[in-house]
């Protein structure tokens, strides 16, 4: 038993065995199914935790005033892993004689408080003495993870995991104040939500750290972290003056330049926005050293130590911008999440797509160099491709389960809820959409809300005539607007016929019969120019446009979370000359639509590939990668043996000239956008063009830089090793798995283990996803070799069958939900009896871990489709990959199918 547990609150108990030892007997009520019934209240909690980091166990206490709303003698609240040792009552008025009571655990997710007798109506302090595990493999409840030669502890609590740290009501509508008071062993510091209160050595050495009582919040946004850290101050921002630090494992302190000069900046963008200054009394950012991404708990926003922290040598572009975009994120989420919380999880949108959102309007008006608005235009047609499957969630999905809450954190929350915020935003005017978020935020200050609340400040503000009805067609049902697009001049004003269906790819077993209350904008001149617009309601509607009949007409000018089909001629008078009358985000939109009207059978592939040399030297980084999408499209599905040459000189032949001027090293003077674009075309042209001379090149400075870090430009290190293990052999591969057992740099182990999962040398790859099995790296960051094998066409049959012979070894070594993902492994796979197969395997499998069986129905369409699109496309890209000539004409005339 260590230390920690000498305290007078505890008996002893064995921790061997984390069950509650009461028996639940048959005459018990029945235990809720999903929520807290709503006889009783939380008011306050003071919580006291004794952790040490380097133990699997810790011990807790927790006392929660109550407000009893009807006489009983059974009290519901949360609780999962938890022994629980003592528990009673006192009236928090009155006589404070202790009412006894057992707890009993009622299921996986609550538990059960007796009382020896009724209780009437009131407000009590129920008092209970605990103990629990502390994770060693996953992130989620208390865990702990080993930095160097340091253990330090930490908290996830969202969704529903402070049920495993705590006996509490674990629902983000019971918002009320915590005080938290945490024992940490000699050496460690405690960090919470609020500055320290006071802070005392006792006699064994253990120092113990009482926390200011926090604002109203509720049970998933309380934090902590344990441990031997650095602390680095960064000054202080905003209205308040709110003192900002960075909280980060022992001798990573001078890793923090760019956090330290960009996060105060970033605050104050968000109070000028919202008008309502920093709601909380300091700012800490707490690095968790095997995290996988970021939470917004209020006051002590934890990341994942590759988002926060970069050598100087590793602190590229890439690494600065996307710090910048997730602590633009987090830090929103103190007002939107935080300081105004959802009632239910049904409504985590509110949370996570204005957080989205927010981020990428922050940024913009920062770094307005940066072209954030571009960057949306991808973000919204990466969205859009998975709501096009019939297992997408909706934005606003109903929740009636675990598995629920654990989907809501998906692409369709955060990208497509904050596309559907743009466009609303769009057409509803900028200034008045602000001024409806200012209205809301205001009106629930420290409670909770709704969409309806939302949507009805938004309605209030902005006097947008029916955006309370079209704004729930995007929130209530999943699926995006397919809208046809066609010019008329004839008869009076040029006017743009319109109809919408649902839009859906080839081989879906969808209904295209859904309909939208669509915001539609067009422009017929140039970026800038006016934009005309309407609210489609019915299945069809007319636009009329201004001035005489034009040449073109844009009909998506207002980032409409829309694809759109032109008619006739229309599309290619749009993209004509390159597209150089529109916007580069214009761009990026119109062609991503194109791509996705190749995979719904709209547009015949072979269209949609001949518009890539037109953009393949566009002076936008984003543009070209968009096209550089589309060249990709059809090979892992579409490009046949005996016309994969073809695919690689087309590839070549389009990229390659681009790709050699730039080659692996950037230049002095060069702008960030070459800089980025270099790690994507270099790497692209290097394999599916099979250039040797990039190839040669890359391997050559992949073993240059296992001698010398300094060989390669930090910004392409993961390109070249990607570049450099595709055309390896087995030798090379020695190599870098030996540099991986030495590392013990999280970023660079990071790099060399992805590196290995892109060999395609048949004798190597059985060998690279055993290591995902080996004690000798963390299964955590293995684990990502299988990813990568599985992400290949090659090498994907061999991944498969690694997985399905070594499923339950892999389970035992990852965090317990991991392997809910794991049908995506198979997700390039496009026959009917993979599919089975995957089916089978993965059908009992899937129920077991939360959020399973959605994961695998999607993963499963996603087989049905590549299967329908192989057999409905192939042909189209064999002709066109026959007849291609070097830099063809465009040919943007209505076609069969077009």
């Amino acid at each position: 038993m260590n230390r920690a547990i000498r305290n007078p609150f505890f008996a002893a108990v064995s921790l061997s065995v984390l069950a509650f030892g009461v028996p639940v007997h048959a005459a018990d009520p029945q235990p809720p199914t999903l929520r807290l019934p709503a006889g009783a209240v939380p008011t306050r909690y003071a919580a006291e935790l004794w952790i040490d980091p380097s133990k699997d166990t810790f011990k807790g206490k927790v006392e929660i005033r109550i407000s009893w709303k009807e006489e009983s003698d059974t009290l519901w609240l949360n609780g999962k892993e938890l022994a629980i040792e003592s528990a009673s009552a006192v009236p928090a008025t009155g006589p404070n004689e202790a009412i006894p009571a057992e707890a009993s655990a009622a299921g996986a997710d609550f538990v059960r408080i007796h009382f020896q007798r009724n209780l009437p109506p009131g407000e009590y302090d129920v008092t209970l003495a605990y103990s629990g595990r502390i994770e060693s493999k996953g992130a989620e409840g208390i865990f702990r993870e080993k930095e160097a030669d340091d253990w330090y502890a930490f908290s996830q609590f969202e969704a529903i995991d402070a049920r495993r740290a705590f006996p509490c009501f674990d629902e983000p509508s019971f918002k009320t104040p915590w005080q938290l008071t945490i024992h940490a062993p000699k050496g460690a510091i405690a960090v919470s939500n609020t500055p320290v209160a006071s802070e005392a050595a006792g006699e064994d050495g253990w120092r113990t750290f009482v926390f200011a009582p926090t604002k109203p919040l509720p049970s998933y946004l309380v934090a902590f972290g344990v441990g031997p850290f650095d602390v680095v101050k960064a000054g202080t921002a905003g209205r308040n003056k709110v003192p900002i630090r960075m909280i980060v494992p022992k001798g990573r302190a001078a890793d923090t330049r760019w956090a330290v000069e960009s996060t105060g900046p970033i605050l104050e963008q968000l109070e000028s926005y919202f008008d309502i200054p920093y709601p909380y009394e300091k700012l800490d950012h707490l690095v968790i050293p095997h995290g996988k991404g970021a939470m917004e708990n209020p006051g002590l926003v934890t990341y994942a130590s590759n988002y926060m922290l970069a050598r100087p040598g590793d602190e590229t572009i890439r690494f600065r911008r996307k710090y910048a975009s997730v602590c633009a994120h987090e830090t929103a989420h103190q007002w939107f999440g935080d300081f105004v919380t959802m009632a239910w999880w049904d409504d985590v949108w509110l949370n996570e797509a204005f957080a989205t959102w927010m981020a990428s309007k922050v940024v913009d008006r920062w770094k307005p160099e940066w072209n954030e608005a571009v960057e949306r235009a991808a973000d919204r047609s990466r969205a859009m491709a998975m709501d096009s499957l019939v297992t997408a969630r909706r934005i606003r999905q109903p929740i009636t389960g675990n598995d629920d809450i654990a989907n809501a954190f998906d692409t369709i929350t955060y990208q497509k809820g904050a596309a559907v915020i743009a466009m609303f935003e769009g057409w509803a005017g900028e200034e008045g959409f602000r001024k409806g978020i200012q209205k809301y935020l205001k009106s629930h200050a420290w409670g909770n809300a709704t969409a309806d609340d939302f949507v009805a400040s938004i309605a209030e503000a902005t006097k947008a005539p029916g955006v309370v009805p079209a704004f729930r067609s995007f929130l209530d049902q999943p699926g995006v607007p397919l809208l046809t697009a066609e010019l008329v001049c004839a008869g009076g004003a040029p006017k743009l016929l319109l109809s919408q269906k649902r839009f859906l790819p080839t081989g879906s077993s969808g209904s295209s019969q859904e309909t939208w209350q669509v915001p539609v904008c067009a422009r017929t001149g140039d970026p800038g120019g006016k934009t005309t617009c309407t609210l489609l309601t019915e299945l069809s509607g007319t636009l009329e446009l201004p001035g005489a009949c034009p040449a073109r007409v844009l009909a998506n000018a207002g980032n409409g979370y829309y694809r759109v089909l032109y008619k006739g001629s229309l599309l290619g008078k749009v993209l004509e000359d390159g597209g150089k009358h529109l916007a580069a985000g214009e761009r990026v939109a119109t062609l991503s639509d194109v791509a996705a009207l190749a995979r719904s059978g709209d547009v015949p592939m072979a269209a949609a590939l001949a518009l890539v040399p037109a953009f393949a030297n566009d002076a936008d980084r984003p543009v070209v990668e968009s096209v550089q999408r589309i060249a990709e499209l059809p090979s892992d599905l579409l490009v046949t043996d005996e016309m994969r040459p073809r695919y690689r000189r087309f590839v070549s032949d389009v990229f390659g000239v681009r790709a050699k001027a730039m080659g692996w090293t950037g230049r002095p003077g060069e702008d960030e956008d070459t800089q980025l674009l270099r790690g994507v075309i270099v790497p692209f042209v290097a394999n599916e063009g099979d250039e040797p001379a990039l190839v040669a090149e890359a391997n050559r400075l992949a073993k240059a830089w296992l001698k010398d870090r300094r060989a390669i430009d930090p910004l392409m290190v993961s390109a070249v090793l990607g570049v450099a293990a595709w055309h390896g052999d087995m030798e090379l591969f020695q190599a870098f798995l030996a540099e991986a057992k030495k590392s013990s740099d999280r970023r660079e182990r990071t790099r060399l283990l992805d590196a290995l999962g892109h060999f395609r040398d048949p004798s190597v790859v059985p060998v690279t996803l055993a290591l995902t099995l080996s004690s000798e790296f963390d299964a955590r960051e293995s684990i990502d070799i299988l990813w990568e094998e599985g992400a290949n066409r090659e090498t994907l049959p061999v991944a498969w069958a690694f997985l399905k012979a070594n499923f339950d070894r892999l389970a035992e070594r990852l965090p317990r939900e991991s392997p809910a993902e794991f049908p995506w492994l198979t997700s390039l796979f496009s026959d009917a009896a993979r599919r089975a197969e995957v089916e089978a395997f993965f059908k009992d499998k899937a129920a077991s871990y939360t959020g399973g069986p959605r994961q695998l129905a999607m993963a499963l369409e996603v087989i049905q489709l590549r299967t329908a699109l192989k057999a409905s496309q192939q042909e189209s890209v064999n002709e066109f990959l026959k007849s291609y000539q070097a830099r063809p004409t465009i040919d943007m005339r209505p076609q069969p199918g077009f």
